[in-house]
């Protein structure tokens, strides 16, 4: 086991004294973190607005889709 570690030790370092190779493992890293935090923000629901889309809901007499923002009208039937 433990030279199974040394010799994993010593192939990571001769594959990163290469810059591009190093180049490439960093920017492999930052392009999964960016991938992650999309997906991290893309599934938050900001609840700050909530309290405006009621008010702006019950004013303007619309439905508004917290989650993507969609607007839709309410219709109302009148009976005559």
């Amino acid at each position: 086991m433990e030279n199974f570690i040394i010799e994993l030790t010593t192939s990571f370092k001769a594959l990163l004294r290469d810059k591009s190779n190093l180049t490439i493992l960093l920017l492999v890293i930052l392009l999964s973190f960016n991938v992650y935090s999309h997906i991290k923000l893309k599934k938050k629901i900001d609840h700050r607005y909530f309290n405006q889309t009621r008010t702006i809901e019950a004013i303007y007499d619309v439905d508004i889709n917290t989650y993507n923002g969609e607007v839709k009208a309410r219709f109302k039937h009148q009976n005559d």
